[in-house]
C-alpha cells in the first residue's frame, strides 16, 4: 500500500515536472515566434511583452529543471534504499568492533576461522565470564557462531567484511 502512494505520488510529480518543462518550452516559442509576426513599426510596444516572455520562460525553466532535479534525487523502492535494506543486520549494527572483540577476530583469523572457547580464553586473556558475554554479543551480532562439541564448545569466524 505504501509502495503504491509513493509511485503515484513519485509519478504525479514526474507529470507536473514534464508539464512544467513543456509549459516552459511554449513559452519560448512565443518568445522567438511573435516578433516576426509583428511588423517592425510595432515593435516599440512588444519589448515589453518580450521581456515578460523572457522572465516567465526563465521561471518556468528553473521550476522545471528543479523539479526534475528534486525528483531524480529523492531515493525510491528501487534505488539505494532497496539496496540498503539487502544489507544483513549485522552489517547496519556493528561498523565497528571494540577492543576485545578485535582480539577474538585476530586470534581466530590466526586460527583457521574456528578453535575451542577454552583455548580462545587462554590466548585472549579474558576470564570465562568475560568470554562467554563477549562471544554471546558477538554471536548475537552474526560475527561468531558456537557450536556445542561434547563438553566444551567450538567457535567459528562467520564473517568479517570491513570489521578490521
Amino acid at each position: 500500500m505504501v509502495d503504491d502512494e509513493k509511485y503515484n505520488s513519485s509519478n504525479s510529480m514526474e507529470q507536473i515536472a514534464k508539464l512544467t518543462l513543456g509549459m516552459a518550452l511554449f513559452m519560448f516559442i512565443l518568445l522567438i515566434l511573435v516578433p516576426f509576426t509583428l511588423s517592425s513599426t510595432s515593435f516599440d510596444n512588444i519589448v515589453p511583452y518580450l521581456i515578460y516572455s523572457l522572465f516567465l520562460t526563465s521561471i518556468g525553466v528553473l521550476i522545471g529543471i528543479s523539479m526534475t532535479w528534486l525528483l531524480n534525487n529523492n531515493p525510491t523502492e528501487s534505488g539505494p534504499k532497496s539496496q540498503e535494506s539487502n544489507i544483513p543486520n549485522e552489517a547496519k549494527k556493528l561498523p565497528l568492533l571494540s577492543s576485545a572483540e578485535r582480539t577474538v577476530v585476530t586470534i581466530l583469523q590466526s586460527n583457521d576461522n574456528k578453535m575451542w572457547q577454552a583455548e580462545l580464553v587462554r590466548q585472549g586473556g579474558f576470564t570465562n565470564s568475560k568470554a562467554s558475554r563477549l562471544l554471546s554479543s558477538m554471536e548475537r551480532d552474526g560475527l561468531v557462531r558456537r557450536v556445542r562439541d561434547g563438553m566444551g564448545k567450538r567457535v567459528e569466524l562467520v564473517k568479517m567484511d570491513g570489521y578490521l
